[in-house]
């Protein structure tokens, strides 16, 4: 599991939303599918839609792994059973829009695969952990893209809560071929390191706290303080593991001191 436990009251929040909008409004749930594949299979198929199936050549196992969009029905036992499966995964976001079902999963499809320095790669905007940092590093001409109209963008955060995006409703045409810079695509990439160092840790047995965020923050203090430092890779690991272990959350001035006493010790070990 990726993230904290969700909070127990967390589908309250959409279930009141959804019972206050207005008639020109509608109310969707954006699932990453990579997470639990095939979870789609438990809605109905008019009450869903699979994102990669606008992509050339998409196969069953791709649409199993797909994002999909379903309409927030919190009467329907299906939704609802398979909206606890998510619970701990880093995939559920919900979109608050005068859309349709079928025009806002056109809108974001055209958003599943992006090009950065003549290479495609599929934007995994669906994923929460990193969804933050996308609407971050995009221009306002492209969040107007991938928004439109909608009004409200919430998702899961690391503790299990929800976040509010910053979002600007705006009539605006669907995405023909997203590019991203080399100064966007640098952004997302560091955005992520936290997050790999953390899976190079687990694979070395080390265990994952009770609460994932704290992990997280942990090692993005690390890696920020190593990076501002230039820190050497073959250090890098050693003092992500220490300072992960040593489990405080200091500021940053008092990290860099931290890192500055730890690599005294490091080198009279070598």
């Amino acid at each position: 599991m990726l993230i904290d436990a969700y909070a127990e009251d967390w589908l309250n929040r959409p279930r009141q939303r959804s019972s206050e909008l207005r008639d020109s409004q509608k109310i969707y749930l954006l699932v990453d599918g990579a997470f639990i594949p095939g979870l789609h299979r438990r809605l109905h198929e008019k009450q869903k839609a699979i994102l990669f199936e606008s992509l050339p050549g998409c196969t069953e196992e791709a649409r199993d792994a797909s994002p999909f969009l379903t309409s927030a029905a919190f009467d329907d036992r299906n939704l609802t059973r398979a909206l606890r499966y998510c619970n701990r995964w880093p995939m559920v976001s919900v979109i608050e829009t005068t859309e349709s079902l079928a025009q806002l999963a056109d809108r974001l499809s055209a958003w599943c695969v992006v090009e950065a320095g003549n290479q495609k790669f599929n934007f995994r905007f669906s994923d929460t952990r990193r969804l933050p940092a996308i609407f971050e590093v995009l221009s306002r001409a492209q969040r107007t893209e991938m928004v439109g109209p909608a009004t409200a963008w919430s998702f899961i955060d690391r503790d299990g809560r929800w976040r509010h995006l910053e979002t600007e409703a705006r009539d605006a045409a669907i995405a023909t071929r997203p590019v991203l810079d080399e100064r966007q695509f640098a952004l997302l990439v560091n955005d992520s390191m936290a997050d790999e160092m953390l899976m190079l840790l687990v694979d070395q047995g080390m265990e994952v706290y009770r609460h994932p965020s704290r992990s997280h923050e942990l090692l993005t203090i690390a890696l920020r303080t190593a990076r501002v430092a230039q820190l050497q890779d073959e250090s890098l690991l050693g003092w992500c593991a220490w300072f992960w272990n040593r489990d405080q959350l200091p500021d940053e001035p008092s990290a860099a001191s931290i890192l500055q006493a730890w690599q005294k010790d490091f080198l009279k070990e070598d």
